[in-house]
This record gives structure tokens, C-alpha cells and sequence, in this order.
């Protein structure tokens, strides 16, 4: 899944209202294709909310393990990859979707399944059409592959490419 051989630029995915992915359970990862120094020279700021409320600065770093080819900016898991994958790229929304203040502190996403989308947002925050990034600089890759046992082995691939890949969009407060 981390291969750069196995990961599909999101563009050559999408073709008009097709996207060509498979309607299965998975585990999926997105990734950035474009040069690192642009990501990394873009808001990688973003205040949550903490233990009692209390506001967390976290800043997004260079901290990706050196095997892997690209940046790991989200992984996840899905009964069903194809619609997953569309819930987090908003393809109907060329605009923006988030405003994201100065102050970098998240703003509650307008749905709990494109934290895809609101992580390109929130780390762009003055580019006006994430959907032209999302479309030319982000990569998508999955497995379906999980013969045994599925729910506990999709379970504990996901956190586990998570504590190694280290993305980006999956770091959320600690409450």
C-alpha cells in the first residue's frame, strides 16, 4: 500500500461521475504526491481542543519514517472503500467547505467523513479550490485483502499504519 506502484494519483481515479474503486471493506491511505517542501511550507498549525478544553497547538512535522516513498497524510478503514473515498473528497464541492480562522483552531468539518478534505483545507487554508490540490497533488492507495477474521484484522491494520506511517489528518486531541 505504500509503494509509490500502489498509489493512484486521485485525478486517474476519478473520471466524471466514475470512480473507480471497488465497493468492498478495506484499509486505505491517502498520500501526497506533489514536492514535500510544498507541504511542508504550507499552515502545518492547527489548535485543538485538549483535556478539560484546553486549547493543544500541534504542529504537522517532517516526521514521516524515511521508507516510505510520500507522505502519509490520512489512513482509514471502510466497509466500503469506493463510498468512503467519495465521502472524504466532496467531489460535488469545488469551493471551499471549511473557513479556517487565524488562530488555526479546527472547526467542526461539515461531516464526519471528509477529514480528508478538511485536513487540505486547514493545511491551505488561502488556496480557494482544495479540489484542484486534492485532484492533482494527492494520491489514494487501499487493500481489501483480508481473508480471515476481517472487522479485528481492518481494525488493527489501520492503527497500526497510523503509529507507523504517521499521517498528518488522523492526529486528533487526547480528551
Amino acid at each position: 500500500m505504500h509503494s509509490a506502484s500502489s498509489i493512484r494519483k486521485i485525478s486517474d481515479i476519478c473520471s466524471g461521475n466514475r470512480v473507480d474503486l471497488p465497493e468492498q471493506a478495506g484499509v486505505y491511505a491517502f498520500w501526497w504526491l506533489a514536492d514535500r517542501d510544498e507541504l511542508l511550507k504550507a499552515n502545518r498549525h492547527i489548535v485543538l481542543k485538549g483535556p478539560g478544553g484546553r486549547l493543544v497547538d500541534v504542529e504537522f512535522k517532517d516526521w514521516w519514517p524515511p521508507e516510505l516513498e510520500l507522505p502519509c497524510l490520512y489512513v482509514g478503514k471502510s466497509t466500503n472503500i469506493k463510498k468512503r473515498f467519495s465521502l472524504h473528497i466532496m467531489r460535488g464541492s469545488s469551493a471551499r467547505q471549511h473557513q479556517i480562522p487565524a488562530s488555526n483552531q479546527k472547526q467542526r468539518a461539515v461531516t464526519t467523513s471528509c477529514q480528508l478534505r478538511y485536513g487540505i483545507e486547514h493545511v491551505f487554508k488561502g488556496h480557494h479550490s482544495p479540489l484542484d490540490i486534492i485532484n492533482d497533488k494527492v494520491g489514494f492507495s487501499y487493500t481489501t485483502r483480508f481473508p480471515d477474521n476481517a472487522i479485528a484484522e481492518r481494525f488493527y491494520t489501520e492503527d497500526r499504519l497510523i503509529g507507523i506511517w504517521r499521517p498528518w489528518f488522523n492526529v486528533d486531541s487526547e480528551r
